[in-house]
């Protein structure tokens, strides 16, 4: 496996618009084609294409299909079941200490009301279209639907129908990696970009974050299924929250000790005073505030 090798630096991370410049740093590899999809993933914003007009097509035609500005959901694998992703922001108890960022609050009022009958809130709405293991793959195969999914209906196309939400934070392609199917990873993420612009839904992608000396996932393919999403991103112009840049600056690039999953700390997971620097729970759910109050200020609920 081609091994990376990382510059030293310091810097402070962390946006307040969406077309901020992230970190960049200075990774080297062997291979001239990693190379330079690497140097492209660190030359893109870490909120990237949050206001476009594509955005606000979707919206539009979400509103009339009859979707709710208000409610999101999460498509994902384990990295979005973990109870630390999102879910204790919309937890009654004041988990979070929003710190820095507490224009933030907004949006968590924002979000915060019942997408179905006995979930309070978005943040912890339990997504037909988020499971253990999930690949692109997956998220269209009816296989992989719930019983409460029509026949014939995938996981995507069955929680955009029952949740009506007009955002959906994605983050797909870990699996991927791990079934070796970086080459089918596109045609597939397109597929889930297309159903969710049919069904009025903005498509939020993220970058998966994969550690250079992994060695039982391919390092290689992960940026490579990165750089399909940035394409898609800018093919169809929609938001892409590049988690990989983001993490450079963190110990272990933001990965937890079973070194697949990202770390969390116990009452970190939205504690944004300084937790958001050490582990990538905690980075990726700020950053997926940040892109959710993107959205509600310039495309959701704009003025």
């Amino acid at each position: 496996m081609t091994r990376i090798v990382f510059a030293v630096f310091t810097i402070l991370l962390f946006v307040s618009s969406a077309e901020a410049q992230p970190p960049v740093p200075t990774p080297l590899s062997a291979d001239p084609e990693i190379q330079s999809m690497i140097e492209r993933l660190a030359a893109t914003p870490i909120l990237y294409n949050m206001d476009t007009p594509a955005n606000h097509d979707i919206f539009r035609l979400g509103q009339q299909l009859g979707n709710r500005a208000s409610v999101f959901t999460k498509v994902g694998d384990s990295n979005t079941t973990n109870g630390d992703f999102l879910q204790p922001i919309g937890m009654s108890g004041n988990f979070c200490d929003l710190g820095a960022y507490p224009e933030l609050q907004e949006t968590i009022d924002f979000f915060s009301v019942s997408p179905l009958a006995g979930e309070a809130n978005s943040f912890v709405h339990f997504s037909i279209a988020a499971k253990e293991g999930l690949s692109s793959a997956a998220s269209l195969d009816p296989f992989w639907a719930g019983e409460a999914c029509q026949p014939n209906e995938s996981p995507l196309a069955c929680e955009y129908r029952i949740a009506r939400p007009s955002v959906a934070i994605m983050m797909l392609g870990l699996m991927d990696v791990r079934y070796k199917a970086a080459d089918s990873f596109r045609k597939n993420i397109e597929k889930v970009i297309q159903l969710s612009m049919e069904r009025g839904v903005i498509p939020v992608l993220t970058a998966i974050v994969v550690l250079p000396d992994q060695e039982r996932l391919s390092f290689d393919d992960s940026i490579r299924i990165n750089i399909h999403m940035l394409d898609m991103a800018e093919q169809y112009g929609v938001p892409f929250i590049n988690l990989w840049a983001a993490v450079q600056t963190l110990p272990d690039f933001g990965i937890g000790p079973d070194r697949t999953h990202l770390k969390h700390k116990i009452g970190a997971f939205c504690s944004f005073d300084g937790a958001e620097l050490l582990y990538g729970g905690t980075l990726r759910n700020l950053l997926t505030l940040q892109a959710l109050d993107e959205l509600r200020r310039n495309v959701l609920n704009p003025g």
